[in-house]
């Protein structure tokens, strides 16, 4: 890759042009994690703004958001590459608001999807309604959420010259320009998992089994470790019992040293306590013996026909490569051209595979859906804590509360109410605790609310381990002195009033 700037930007080309049209990505290194729960879809709304105003061309393009990043990719000539590039750049310098409605209106009736979210449940189970775990949270009604100022605010911090990078796969155009607002790269810290979580297992509201694990941004040993593991899982709950779908696998960046690895399965009905034993069991077998000399020449193999490496020579798939020229400029991730990368996945041992997933199991997370009960054991022989938000009845030690006031269904709906779908809360000067009808808790601490939405007399509050929980006034007796109270302790900017 060659280097130049144009406007103060960073410009990379590749000295070999490729045959052709040009391809251009203009590149901002913010995605989903850079958004808070109050600025849900901002990224997604810039991009839908520029792109209603760029209208139809008569060329190729497209944009995305991703986690971490959001493209302008385009295909043509060289002055159709510059005329698309430029109204791009002018149009994130003077945000075009006014198409706000029919931008919101599509994303609701076309919401993008940025990831698979089967991959998402371990990151909000991880890290709560914040940076990474804010994947799970994105919604279609979200796009309404969001004010004119609060998407100016949003570009304004992200999509500026100094947060911005152009691949080219040949030279740069004469007459390039890129007409970027003013501002620095902004300073993004890693999301903080939450205290309690790394090497546990977890209930979420899902219908999947999931494993999250953590390597070093570039490692191919950990590489080599989630293939061979997915291949191994897929083999025992697809081809062999048939309880499962197949095995994806989902690569998220926490920072530029570190990455989350997610392997996630979907369990036939009444099997997901079997593919969950299955699939943490094999992790734990991987990491005490590591693969076979078959599992990681077969995982060499796969690395060969990806990076498209034949006969000792590696073509290359132009966005491929334009990609991983972006991912190492905006986050310092090493460069690796193909034939290296091959290379290095080659040299992987069993031992290596070993060594990493024994440090990955100690910040493990496996996710499991509600009711279903597996029996973990840490690579010790100790049973692995469970970190579920919920504290089930009778499976816990008695939790002490501060002295509150209790709030109770209120004498009708006792009535009509069956016992295991009533229950209270508990309002103390810390937060609320939530008792449903089996008496199984949840604490919702004000300090930890990341969204409360007014919708109508109730209220949907995200709470600070990433679950949504519904209060109604309606549902106990004095509910109005609840929700006033909560209203109370919420600051306005994490309010929101659904339309």
């Amino acid at each position: 890759m060659q280097r130049t700037s144009a406007d103060g930007v960073t410009v990379l080309w590749q000295a070999a042009p490729a045959p052709g049209p040009l391809s251009a990505v203009l590149s901002f290194g913010t995605g989903l994690r850079d958004e808070t729960a109050p600025t849900l879809g901002a990224a997604h709304l810039v991009e839908a703004l520029v792109t209603t105003h760029l209208g139809r061309r008569p060329h190729e393009f497209t944009s995305s958001v991703e986690e971490e990043a959001t493209h302008f990719v385009v295909k043509g000539t060289p002055d159709e590459v510059t005329g698309f590039l430029h109204t791009v750049c002018s149009a994130l310098r003077d945000l075009p608001v006014r198409y706000m409605e029919h931008a919101t209106r599509l994303l609701g009736l076309h919401p993008p999807r940025t990831c698979d979210q089967r991959g998402a449940e371990p990151l909000s189970a991880r890290y709560g309604p914040h940076g990474l775990g804010l994947v799970l949270h994105h919604e279609p009604d979200m796009y309404a959420r969001l004010t004119p100022e609060a998407v100016r605010t949003h570009a304004a911090a992200h999509f500026t010259r100094g947060n911005a990078v152009l691949a080219l796969d040949g030279p740069p155009p004469a007459g390039l320009t890129l007409p970027l607002p003013d501002g620095p790269r902004p300073d993004r810290t890693a999301p903080r998992p939450r205290a309690g979580v790394p090497g546990t297992w977890q209930h979420r509201l899902v219908d999947t089994v999931s494993l999250l694990l953590t390597s070093r941004a570039h490692e191919p040993a950990a590489v080599a470790a989630c293939h061979v593991l997915g291949q191994r899982v897929e083999h025992l709950t697809h081809d062999t019992r048939g309880i499962s779908d197949g095995v994806t696998l989902h690569r998220f960046l926490r920072d530029r040293l570190t990455l989350d690895r997610v392997l996630v399965l979907r369990p036939a009905a009444g099997h997901a306590d079997e593919a969950a034993g299955i699939l943490w069991n094999e992790t734990l077998n991987l990491a005490r013996r590591g693969p076979t000399r078959q599992e990681l020449d077969a995982f060499t193999e796969h690395a060969r026909a990806e990076l498209r490496c034949h006969d000792g020579h590696c073509g290359h798939d132009r966005w491929m490569s334009l990609r991983r020229a972006l991912e190492s400029e905006h986050f310092g991730i090493p460069f690796h051209d193909p034939a290296t990368l091959l290379a290095q996945h080659a040299a992987v041992t069993p031992q290596d595979v070993a060594d990493h997933l024994q440090r990955a199991l100690t910040d493990a997370v496996l996710v499991v859906p509600p009711q279903v009960f597996p029996r973990p054991a840490t690579p010790r022989g100790t049973p692995l804590p469970n970190s579920t938000c919920w504290r089930v009845h009778g499976e816990h030690p008695g939790t002490r509360h501060a002295s509150g006031t209790r709030f109770r269904k209120n004498p009708l709906r006792r009535l009509i109410t069956p016992r295991d779908e009533s229950g209270e809360y508990l309002l103390t000067p810390w937060g609320l605790v939530v008792r449903d009808g089996n008496r199984d808790e949840h604490d919702i601490r004000f300090d930890g609310i990341a969204l409360m939405r007014r919708e109508g007399p109730g209220r949907v509050v995200l709470t600070g381990c990433g679950c949504d929980l519904h209060i109604h006034p309606d549902h106990v007796a004095r509910g109005e002195r609840l929700i006033a109270a909560l209203d109370a302790a919420v600051p306005a900017h994490l309010v929101h009033t659904d339309d």
